[in-house]
């Protein structure tokens, strides 16, 4: 009885074939994962400062220097009462410098000079913004007010940042998801699973969005941008 044999060479070159195939058939399915779209997603939310900071700035300036402790005493006291009368609490009210110097040039008006510092610092952020309209009426309790619009301006800081930030990710992430959705469904394809993320950091604006420091404004808006690698397809 005579057996036939299959050469070698004829399996070799199936198996050839049959690897070719399958490794033809991955480098396919790579290059299909490889494929991504990066979108980003926005989203915003306005909120409200829960505390304040305010600095009263206070100058006096006198030859006796005697009389120039009992001036800046007495404006110093002037200034705590009218804040109190504001309805900010004694505890919120601080001293923050005290200086009093003698001016050794020959063109100075007076010999001494004081400088007075008094901050505020509240959760009334409300009674804040309305009072610091008002300052001008110190002057008719005989306080002389100085310092430049970047110090005596008052700052408005938003401390719940952990309070939103789930609602604000979830938000700016579905946005993002949206953004490749639209890609793909123009483009053919469907979007798979994340490649990549990159949540970002919440950042705050002003609510009219002017081009300024957003803690000189009581009202703010909270907002991130995510940045989401989407693969498709």
């Amino acid at each position: 009885m005579k057996t036939n044999y299959m050469p070698a060479s004829v399996i070799l070159g199936i198996f050839f074939v049959l690897g070719m195939y399958i490794f033809g058939r991955y480098i396919l399915e790579t290059r299909k994962s490889a494929q991504y779209v990066s979108v980003k997603g926005l989203a915003e939310k306005e909120v409200q400062a829960d505390q304040g900071s305010w600095i009263l700035a206070v100058s006096s300036a006198g030859n006796d220097i005697e009389y120039l402790k009992r001036d800046i005493n007495l404006q110093l006291k002037n200034s705590r009462d009218w804040l109190q009368e504001k309805g900010f609490a004694e505890s919120e009210i601080k001293v923050e410098e005290l200086s009093i110097r003698e001016n050794i040039y020959g063109e100075a008006q007076a010999r001494y000079s004081a400088n007075l510092q008094i901050s505020v610092s509240t959760d009334k952020v409300d009674i804040l913004d309305q009072v610091s309209g008002q300052v001008n009426q110190l002057l008719d309790e005989g306080v002389s007010l100085t310092g430049d619009r970047w110090l005596t301006r008052p700052r408005y800081f938003f401390t719940k940042i952990n309070d939103i930030k789930p609602e604000l990710l979830a938000e700016s992430t579905q946005a993002a998801l949206k953004s490749a959705e639209e890609f793909a469904t123009n483009s053919g394809a469907e979007v798979g699973g994340i490649r990549r993320a990159n949540q970002g950091i919440i950042s705050m604006i002003p609510s009219n969005r002017v081009n300024e420091s957003e803690e000189f404004y009581l009202n703010k808006i909270a907002r991130v941008v995510s940045s989401i690698d989407y693969y498709i397809k």
